[in-house]
């Protein structure tokens, strides 16, 4: 369904092999005057127009035909419309059809191998998804420490605490509470001051997770502002790929 979709939004940009010039003839043949058939003889035959010309062609050819039987409306129009319509319909068959064969011949582009799309599948494919960010954190753990910090007076930032606390139980995962503003929060009675790390290290955007290279003394952000704690461990996993598409 998908696949016949996109077909006639492309308005049949691809065709197939079996019914590359149909509609082209067919349109020619409608449109062919007696002078046409009288001097096809004597004339040498041109050759045939290009995939684009085409293209255009029967998409003016079908607008027209549209519009006329809008405006003027009557069976010998709409019958003319239609017909091209149907083409279209036609087209948009047969390159779906196209694309399953192609499918089976080149299973290298079907996206279902990665990523079902069948609802039956969503709760593997979730619990994969989740395999991969425990142990993106569980690798980043091990060669950064991760810092959090925040300002306690700031409620948005005050909401994000309790999702770092949530999540750092979540995946046993040891993180640095750092406060910008010499406000501690509740939940992180852990926290330490800030004593110019934040101005050192370049941060000037608050709340701000980074993950810290105790070798090189350097951080790199995992997340600025709220976020939730499902996006919080898919960051961790486009942070640990370099951000690598998985799609």
């Amino acid at each position: 369904m998908r696949m016949t979709a996109l077909a006639l939004l492309l308005l049949g940009s691809v065709f197939s092999a079996t019914g590359k010039d149909a509609g082209w003839q067919w349109y020619n043949e409608s449109h062919r005057t007696p002078e046409d058939d009288k001097s096809s003889s004597t004339q040498p035959q041109q050759a045939s127009p290009d995939i684009m010309e085409k293209l255009a062609t029967l998409q003016q050819a079908t607008k027209r035909a549209m519009y006329e039987a809008i405006l003027y409306p009557g069976v010998e129009n709409f019958t003319r419309y239609f017909r091209l319509q149907n083409y279209w319909t036609q087209q948009a068959g047969l390159f779906s059809m196209s694309a399953k064969k192609a499918m089976l011949e080149h299973p290298e582009l079907d996206y279902n191998l990665q990523h079902s799309h069948y609802n039956g599948t969503v709760r593997n494919q979730l619990a994969a998804d989740f395999a991969d960010q425990r142990r993106a954190i569980e690798t980043l753990a091990q060669h950064y420490g991760v810092m959090f910090f925040y300002r306690g007076q700031d409620p948005i930032d005050g909401q994000l605490v309790q999702v770092i606390k949530n999540f750092r139980e979540t995946y046993h995962l040891s993180v640095i509470p750092v406060s910008v503003d010499g406000i501690v929060n509740p939940l992180l009675p852990d926290t330490r001051m800030d004593g110019g790390q934040a101005s050192r290290l370049g941060i000037r955007y608050f709340p701000a997770l980074m993950l810290a290279d105790p070798k090189s003394g350097t951080v790199k952000p995992v997340s600025y502002g709220f976020i939730s704690q499902d996006d919080l461990a898919k960051q961790f996993l486009n942070v640990s790929t370099d951000f690598a598409p998985n799609f």
